[in-house]
């Protein structure tokens, strides 16, 4: 049994929709979570963590153009830019999976 509160228009709102529908109060409720499409916010923090992780790439990105045009004479440079890659990538696979729904 779950108990909560309402106001009264949301109670006349219920009585009228039990009454439309021969239901009783708590098979309108019953039927209105079985159909009710609510907006999650965990894909909200999903789509924060995606645009984050993008504006990473895109910084990245940046760093490789240069890194191509002007060449990198350091291996520990180009190692550091690697590594930061792949770890973007795998932050933006990681939200991507969250966004759409796996674990």
């Amino acid at each position: 049994m779950v108990s909560f509160r309402m106001d009264e228009d949301d109670f006349s709102r219920l009585d009228t929709f039990a009454q439309q529908t021969s239901c009783s109060r708590a098979e309108v409720l019953r039927r209105c979570l079985r159909t009710a499409r609510l907006e999650s916010t965990v894909d909200a923090q999903a789509l924060t963590e995606v645009s984050r992780v993008h504006a990473d790439l895109n910084r990245i990105g940046g760093l490789l153009k240069l890194a191509i045009r002007e060449g990198v004479s350091d291996p520990s440079s180009h190692n550091r830019l690697n590594l930061e890659l792949l770890d973007s990538i795998i932050q933006v696979r990681w939200a991507v999976e969250r966004l759409a729904g796996h674990p």
